[in-house]
């Protein structure tokens, strides 16, 4: 044979051997994710942790870094495991209490593997009496196709110390980002950790994958939700998965997690897929829900990304219906309460060995879960009813002549003559005055301008934050536009969107030490709308 078919029989034969290593592979990992669900879903376990002196020594001095112990998970024994403390703020709590803890089984001894992991989380759950927050959300976030982390329980011991009932969490690794994500193969993209109570403008923690390692991911986010209101949605659309963000806050703000990143800027994970480099939230340390029974959906957004989105009209009523769509499957109380009580069965092996105090007081609380559930459910269900359709929008050049102003005195002594015949009239009296003149007005989403007259005598003006010498805007806003000294009737306008239905409050006001102002022919003005 010549060197020509050597040459094409080495070369199918070395393909024939890719094909086998990555049909191995693949099954290797079907495997393992298969096991991974099998432990998730199977009964409780039991986790005795042993860890030597000096170990124990070492987690005194420094909880958070990794030492040395064995674990034996119901029959089977693991060695030489890594293990560390974690937990912040409520939920940290020192080695000879409960703590939570990080398990490692491949820290210290290179390919050890468990169920098809090699990485937990323990949570002490500290700050969820009932044990099942976790596990009840990280459900319904699957159930409605966001891959949040799986979890389940286990009764855990330390030397033989019981430390009680603990919360199992699968770890955001490497493992976890080729399960969630297959599409993106073997090298998916970066994989970030929120911190606590900290928003994408901070250099986040890369916790795994193979995007860009000067985080320029993270800045383009940063860019689009800083953008201008009339190119915003545009840009964010083109680094965030919104379709999933939506459902991810829909789930947080029904549920009334609190402390998590809608809400709070907390406990939540970013994913920036290879194939698009869009963005996808996570949640994390799903620990404490349905605190709040009476808490709003529609307001109370700190975390940046989804203040900038929902501030945005078509966005805000994207978040009504989906509010509106989940509350008749994973957010419903059939579904929630039928989930509640697979749990509680689930939990009744472990909570056995509890004295009976422990397990009637840990029953009441399973009890009172689902009573929050439903108080819950019905606070958001009337929310959502009372979220009105928008408004028509005006057409362009539609002015409306506001009435019904009331006198505000901030500081100071002024005289306010009652607005005649669309006129007012702001006198000062002493230093450091500030008076105004102001009504509401409601109005449909959309670009206005707020318009008028006014002419000023001996005005000494003073200058804040707000704005200086006489002028109109909206409240809470800052002026740029200003008259003082002695004028003539002169033109003033103050442009503004509204990006939501609902009230605004107009303001006609003079800062000044002195002096004396007069405004007429104050109107609304709409503005051309515009694609955004």
């Amino acid at each position: 044979m010549n060197d020509h078919y050597w040459g094409i029989l080495r070369g199918s034969m070395a393909l024939l051997l890719c094909w086998i290593s990555v049909g191995v592979l693949h099954a290797s990992r079907s495997s393992e994710d298969a096991k991974a669900a099998a432990f998730y879903s199977g009964p409780i376990m039991r986790w005795d942790l042993t860890l030597p002196t000096q170990s124990l020594a070492a987690l005194r001095s420094d909880a958070r870094e990794y030492v040395v112990g064995d674990l034996r998970i119901g029959t089977n024994l693991f060695t030489n495991v890594g293990v560390h403390l974690k937990g912040s703020a409520g939920s940290k709590r020192p080695v000879d209490d409960k703590p939570s803890w990080t398990v490692s089984l491949d820290h210290f001894h290179r390919g050890q593997i468990a169920f098809g992991q090699t990485k937990f989380h323990l949570n002490n759950a500290v700050q969820d009496s009932t044990y099942l927050n976790q596990n009840l959300a990280s459900r319904v976030y699957r159930a409605a196709g966001i891959p949040a982390t799986r979890s389940t329980h286990a009764w855990v011991t330390l030397n033989g110390r019981e430390l009680g009932v603990y919360v199992v969490v699968e770890s955001y690794d490497h493992r976890y980002l080729r399960r969630a994500f297959p599409e993106e193969g073997s090298l998916p993209g970066n994989l970030y950790e929120g911190g606590f109570v900290g928003d994408i403008e901070r250099n986040l923690q890369r916790d795994a994958g193979s995007g860009p390692e000067d985080r320029s991911d993270l800045e383009t986010l940063r860019r689009a939700v800083d953008a201008p209101p009339e190119v915003r949605l545009e840009r964010l659309s083109q680094v965030l998965d919104l379709d999933p963000f939506l459902t991810f806050a829909a789930i947080q703000l029904t549920l009334d997690d609190w402390d998590g990143y809608v809400r709070n800027r907390n406990n939540y994970r970013i994913h920036f897929r290879r194939q698009d480099g869009r963005a996808v939230f996570l949640p994390s340390g799903i620990d404490q829900l349905l605190v709040h029974a009476d808490a709003a959906v529609r307001e109370g957004w700190r975390g940046k990304v989804a203040n900038a989105l929902f501030a945005l009209p078509g966005p805000r009523l994207q978040l009504r219906a989906r509010l509106r769509e989940l509350s008749t499957s994973v957010l419903s109380e059939r579904f929630l309460t039928n989930e509640l009580a697979q749990l509680q069965g689930r939990l009744d092996a472990a909570l056995a060995v509890l004295p009976v105090m422990g397990r009637e007081t840990i029953n009441l609380d399973l009890d009172r879960e689902a009573i929050r559930v439903h108080q819950r459910l019905a606070v958001v269900a009337q929310e959502l009813a009372d979220w009105a359709d928008p408004m028509p929008r005006w057409p362009a050049g539609r002015r409306v002549r506001p009435d019904d102003w009331k006198a505000l005195i901030q500081y100071g002594q002024a005289d306010v003559a009652s607005p005649t015949e669309g006129s007012v009239q702001l006198t000062v009296r002493t230093n450091g005055t500030i008076a105004s003149v102001r009504t509401s007005l409601t109005l449909p989403a959309g670009r206005y301008q707020l318009v008028g007259q006014a002419r000023t005598r001996g005005v000494v003006a003073i200058t804040d934050e707000f704005g200086s010498g006489a002028g109109l805007r909206l409240t809470g806003s800052t002026r740029t536009q200003h008259l003082e000294g002695n004028t003539e009737w002169t033109p003033l306008f103050y442009p503004f969107r509204q990006f939501d239905d609902g009230p605004v409050t107009l303001v006609l006001e003079l800062r000044a030490d002195a002096g004396e102002a007069w405004f007429e022919n104050v109107e609304v003005v709409s503005e051309p709308a515009d694609s955004h």
